[in-house]
């Protein structure tokens, strides 16, 4: 009799706890800032899909937003709790006086290829040519602007840039003929195969291309629940190195794409540039503050350490609390 009491009452718990789990009851609510092609927030997905939110005792929403500058005035506003993937506004933010810090970064290498319209195997060779870019000063352009100078080409000058928006807008007007040539997510090197452009070989430049931003008082309030995020988004970083079938399948439904080969092309860059421990390392620090500075030179001076808060990876996130 004790027995059927004791197996009755953990079929209750369970049916209780898979509940709570369903409708999200007990949970802390955190809302995501993703870019529009979310590759570079990738994790965030695998972690809402694939239940490590719900696991660490978080209900997330991830909102898809079309600019990095609206990203930090969402995050700043309180309108999200955490922007994912979009580095150049934590440092912007705090050149104005506006404390962000990044908990680390899963993605820390330039995320962009050189498309361009003409086979082109030498950036210098550029010169004269319109590319396009997001927006003067946004990541893109400052990235772009990297790569022309280690050419010997002066941004200012030798090219012209047009602002045309994200990687798919880019990529439209290269199909147009309006531009000769364009950063573009690594996401759409094999689409640009297929459409007949070239793409120049560039070195795989360290940039800390994954943040994680939040507000310094959001973590003051309750750093319990950020530790268990962080965990969360580590474990989806993990799973996205080791299970390849389950993290294809998360892709195909946030990229609407079809065409299997972009898929295991897109699956495998991620997998390659994947920090689980979400440590950025030295050299993508610095060179996020330097293509800044290219456009704001006080960046040059800042206290780097004022952007980040990783004294969240050093200690083991607590347990949420049953209610």
């Amino acid at each position: 009799m004790k027995g059927i009491k004791t197996l009755v009452s953990l079929i209750v718990i369970s049916v209780l706890e898979l509940v709570t789990a369903a409708f999200g009851f007990g949970q802390d609510r955190i809302r995501i800032g993703v870019p529009l092609f979310p590759t570079v927030a990738f994790p965030a997905f695998v972690a809402s899909e694939k239940r490590f939110f719900e696991r660490n005792g978080l209900q997330a929403e991830i909102i898809r937003i079309n600019s990095e500058p609206t990203t930090y005035q969402a995050l700043i506003s309180g309108s999200i709790d955490v922007a994912a993937g979009a580095p150049a506004g934590l440092v912007l933010a705090n050149l104005q006086g506006v404390p962000v810090v990044s908990l680390g970064s899963w993605d820390n290498v330039v995320p962009y290829t050189l498309a361009t319209r003409e086979n082109i195997d030498d950036v210098a060779k550029l010169k004269g040519k319109k590319i396009g870019v997001n927006r003067l000063g946004g990541k893109s352009s400052l990235i772009l602007r990297v790569m022309l100078e280690e050419a010997g080409l002066n941004p200012s000058k030798d090219v012209i840039l047009l602002q045309l928006g994200g990687s798919q807008e880019r990529l439209a007007a290269l199909v147009r003929g309006g531009i000769d040539a364009a950063p573009v997510d690594y996401a759409f090197e094999p689409k640009m195969k297929q459409l007949g452009f070239f793409l120049v070989a560039g070195r795989k430049t360290p940039f800390m291309n994954g943040s994680l931003a939040v507000k310094p008082a959001s973590l003051r309030a309750d750093p319990g629940k950020w530790k268990r995020f962080v965990k969360a988004f580590s474990e989806a970083t993990q799973y996205i190195t080791t299970q390849k079938e389950g993290t294809l399948e998360v892709l195909t439904r946030v990229t609407q794409m079809d065409d299997k080969a972009s898929l295991e092309f897109i699956y495998e860059q991620m997998r390659s540039r994947a920090n689980v421990s979400l440590r950025p390392p030295q050299a993508a620090i610095d060179n996020l503050v330097k293509m800044v500075g290219y456009d704001d030179k006080r960046a040059l001076a800042l206290d780097k350490s004022k952007l980040f808060d990783l004294s969240i990876l050093d200690e083991p996130a607590p347990t949420k609390p049953k209610k």
